[in-house]
């Protein structure tokens, strides 16, 4: 395995559908950087107790503020274009809704290793935004630990026992020293050079930050967008969004709604329809 050389750091919430919306650009800088490039998830923590929560930025904040969230996600969606499915917001809109606990999970999930608790992040990240599952709940959390192949007693054990939740703190005071208060936010590092990007930042920002920090010119790995090409990556990431393949292949998004209908039509993948858009798995 070759030494990454720059050191991607995404401050995050498992709600958050900016980080959401970041998927497709991250899933870009894996396949064209592979190694080279090292991304790591800082948990910050987006909303302790709604009832307390206010972002005037978006207009969310009293007793409406399940409708409000589902708007700004509506919205976030018609941009970025990652499926949502807004009405997880009505299904919960009499609880106390925060996404300390699905952060918390996330540190648990931590435990068993960085590649595991990456794959059960991005689970909770497609289960709460375009599944319509109610993450801050322990039963959905243990559900999609089995999913993705985590030991689920030593999960729940690492929840129950507060290791976890004492993961999660020190994840939020990370946040706190670099005065990182919105997600997504982005630490790019090599060694003595840093840079802080905040907010949703586009793969082309990221590329010019790489090549700035890099001691030594990077190795891009260039990608085409053919069937078989596309159902590897499909294969190796489970579930896949339209927006992803056009991120990854550089592409537009009308053109990867159509080649993965026609992929799907030879029979070689399957689309799933999730709240306002789809998904694409192998069979």
């Amino acid at each position: 395995m070759q030494k990454a050389q720059i050191e991607l750091i995404s401050f995050t919430d498992p709600y958050c559908t900016w980080c959401w919306g970041t998927e497709p650009v991250l899933r870009k800088i894996q396949e064209v950087y592979g190694d080279q490039i090292s991304i790591h998830f800082v948990m910050g923590g987006l909303v302790d107790d709604i009832r307390n929560f206010h972002d005037q930025s978006n207009g969310i904040g009293g007793k409406d503020w399940y409708k409000q969230v589902a708007d700004h996600w509506l919205d976030a969606s018609s941009q970025h274009k990652m499926p949502v499915d807004e009405q997880v917001y009505y299904d919960i809109k009499d609880e106390v809704f925060s996404t300390y606990p699905a952060s918390i999970a996330v540190k648990a999930a931590q435990f068993q290793g960085e590649q595991l608790g990456n794959l059960y992040l991005r689970r909770l990240r497609e289960a709460a935004a375009a599944e319509r599952k109610v993450i801050q709940n322990l039963e959905v959390q243990l559900q999609l630990a089995k999913e993705v192949g985590l030991d689920e007693q030593q999960f729940l054990s690492r929840i129950k026992n507060g290791d976890a939740e004492q993961a999660f703190k020190r994840d939020r005071q990370e946040c706190k020293k670099r005065s990182v208060h919105g997600f997504p936010t982005f630490l790019i590092k090599s060694g003595d050079q840093e840079v802080l990007l905040r907010g949703y930042t586009s793969y082309k920002v990221f590329e010019n930050c790489f090549n700035k920090l890099s001691k030594t010119p990077l190795q891009i790995k260039s990608l085409t967008a053919s069937p078989a090409s596309i159902v590897d990556f499909i294969s190796r990431n489970k579930k896949v969004a339209a927006i992803e393949i056009a991120s990854v292949y550089d592409i537009t998004f009308d053109k990867a709604v159509r080649l993965l209908k026609q992929i799907s039509e030879k029979g070689m993948i399957r689309e799933s329809p999730e709240g306002n858009g789809f998904f694409t798995c192998c069979l």
